[in-house]
Formats: C-alpha cells, structure tokens, sequence
C-alpha cells in the first residue's frame, strides 16, 4: 500500500496557515472552519488505522525538524521491532534513521537488521531542540537503515 503522508502533510501546513491568517485578521469564524478541517483530517489519519497514524506522526515530525526520513528516537517504545518494519514495508517506508540512546538501542538496531533492514551507516539529523535564540535545531548523529523488501 502506498502511503499518502506528503499530501497529508501539505494539507496540515495550509491549514495552518490559514488559521494563522484568520488569526492575525482576528477573524473567529476563519479560525474555527481550518480548526474543524484540521481535525476531520486527523480523524481521516486515525481512520486509517493505528500503524498508519504512527508511521504518520513520525514523517510529520522529520518534515518539521527538515529531516529527510523519519527517526526513531526516544520517543520510539522498543516492543515490536519486527511489526514495525512490517508496518514500514506496508506504507512504502524506505529508510529510517534511528538516534535512540537508550540502553536497549543497540539490541533494537540489531532486531532491526534481523527483521530485513540493512545498517547503511551514520548521518547527521536535526535534533528536537532548537539551537538557543535561534531557529536552527541541534544536530544529533543516528544509524541509517534502509528497510529491504519482504
């Protein structure tokens, strides 16, 4: 199944800015309408199942951090390796970075490359945090697996 994630993404980024227009124009009811589309398409993501709004939520995440893959970090809960790259296979997910520092990290990229990933080496990411009084985010290192067909 291919996933759809950068047209649900460019349609999240223009609701934004159209409330944040409405807002500046203090135009209520223009903030209300991109508010209630904003969460009819979140129940269109959640519709499409919890593996879909996950792998979702993670490419959001690298958008917004200007990251050209989805990183699992520490928010990523270490309990199914395996369903995880199945998920990855079914949305067309190619490659992942990994930057977890946890102390099962290294056994989690070792069951990543057991269920079919293939380590390509490190890469630099934008962390979560921004660099202070800037708009830069800190850079982190992270594992670059590419996820091999089934």
């Amino acid at each position: 199944m291919k996933n759809n994630f950068a047209e649900i993404y460019s349609q999240h980024e223009a609701l934004a800015a159209r409330y944040n227009e409405a807002s500046q124009k203090n135009d209520r009811e223009g903030m209300e309408q991109a508010r209630a589309e904003h969460r009819a398409l979140n129940e269109k993501v959640a519709a499409n199942g919890r593996a879909y709004a996950r792998l979702y939520e993670l490419y959001a995440d690298a958008r917004e951090r200007g990251n050209d893959y989805i990183d699992l970090s520490e928010i990523y809960d270490y309990k199914d390796e395996a369903q995880l790259i199945a998920d990855m296979r079914e949305y067309d997910i190619e490659a992942f970075t990994f930057s977890s520092s946890w102390t099962q990290a290294l056994e989690s990229a070792w069951l990543f490359t057991q269920n079919g990933c293939t380590l390509e080496g490190m890469v630099e990411i934008n962390d979560r945090c921004k660099v202070i009084l800037s708009d830069e985010y800190e850079k982190r290192h992270a594992l670059m697996f590419r996820v091999q067909e089934g």
